[in-house]
């Protein structure tokens, strides 16, 4: 008995159990996002101001649109909107051989995207 009172009169936990309502909470609220193609309709706005005479406003909005900071993080907003974790990997070659002599094979591959590795 004094040992669970000893842990359950512990601050942390205390904080732990604040935290787990607070996700509990969050997550019965289900957040949906309003639009799963942002950088679509980035691309189709700065397309539309691109094509007709701009002022100073919008030349300023063309610009930020363009910044590879917020292009980017439309490019992970979306995913997460589409919830896109999972790499997609190429498929296996045609001339695959499935002869082998062990009962077991396993194929590893590197995919390498423009970070080093």
């Amino acid at each position: 008995m004094g040992f669970l009172r000893d842990v359950f009169s512990e601050k942390s936990l205390s904080y732990l159990m604040k935290i787990h309502e607070k996700l509990r909470h969050y997550e019965r609220q289900s957040p949906t996002p309003v639009l799963h193609s942002a950088a679509g309709l980035v691309e189709d706005v700065i397309e539309e101001l691109q094509t007709a005479p701009v002022n100073h406003e919008e030349k300023e909005l063309l610009q930020l649109l363009s910044t590879p900071h917020l292009r980017a993080m439309l490019v992970v907003h979306d995913t997460v909107a589409q919830k896109n974790f999972d790499p997609v990997l190429p498929p296996l070659p045609d001339n695959f051989d499935d002869d082998f002599d062990e009962e077991s094979v396993k194929i590893v591959r590197l995919v390498k995207n423009k970070e080093p590795l």
